[in-house]
């Protein structure tokens, strides 16, 4: 039996997109996860299925309704503090759209030691893996990473991965604070931890496992005005964490 686990999913505008035959599939075949999902201020129907979600499996699923929307970062974010004071063993996100299959944190907590605290999902295009994206989202990432890498002295290859577990304690600590950016906060999320902890310690408690499968689903929810934010963005973290 693997750790007992709570997943945080953040919602906007999912009325349509969000897998819901998936999600159920998941938590009927694995009694050591359960799932919180975030409504982030959404304009479409949400609400509504996600309360036909957790109908259907009460103590498994809890629904945050967030008013007006707040962003990725935030709404991870509360979700994940109205959970760590609960008895679970780690808390973790994913993507609401599943491009990473929710299969694969159990793959992730099965390879963790004693020692690691976080566990990172690294999309590696790799012999055996099925890891599909546009090859301009892919030269994007990898030069956005590289960027990244240099300005503020991170070794992960791939920090913006959307498939993050964290103990519980180390959840409550990192997540403690609003974060300075919108959609920068998994690398945010690093720096800060390896601020707290110091970069010696950071190498030993993070574990960053290639994923099996992750498939880019579209309709990304990053705007053009979001993405030229980025260089900024990126100095105000390394300002804020060096």
């Amino acid at each position: 039996m693997l750790p007992k686990t709570h997943i945080i999913i953040p919602c906007y505008n999912e009325a349509e997109r969000l897998p819901r035959n998936e999600l159920l599939g998941f938590l009927e075949a694995n009694s050591w996860v359960t799932v919180g999902l975030v409504n982030d201020g959404s304009k479409d129907d949400t609400i509504g299925v996600l309360e036909e979600l957790r109908a259907k499996h009460p103590d498994r699923i809890d629904v945050h309704d967030l008013s007006p929307n707040v962003g990725k970062a935030e709404a991870v974010r509360r979700g994940v503090l109205d959970t760590a004071g609960r008895d679970f063993d780690w808390i973790g996100y994913l993507d609401a759209d599943f491009s990473t299959p929710p299969e694969a944190l159990e793959t992730m907590l099965g390879v963790a030691s004693s020692e690691h605290q976080v566990l990172v999902g690294s999309r590696v295009l790799r012999a055996g893996a099925k890891i599909e994206r546009s090859s301009s989202r892919h030269y994007v990432g990898r030069v956005f990473a590289t960027v990244a890498s240099v300005t503020l002295h991170m070794s992960l290859y791939d920090t913006q991965c959307g498939a993050k577990l964290f103990k519980r304690g180390i959840a409550r600590e990192l997540f403690s604070e609003p974060f300075l950016t919108r959609w920068l906060f998994d690398l945010e999320l690093l720096m800060r931890l390896r601020k707290l902890v110091g970069p010696e310690e950071f190498e030993k408690i993070v574990y960053e496992h290639p994923l099996s499968q992750w498939i880019e689903k579209g309709d990304s929810r990053i705007r053009v005005r979001d993405a030229f934010a980025v260089p900024y963005d990126l100095m105000r973290i390394r300002h804020a964490y060096r």
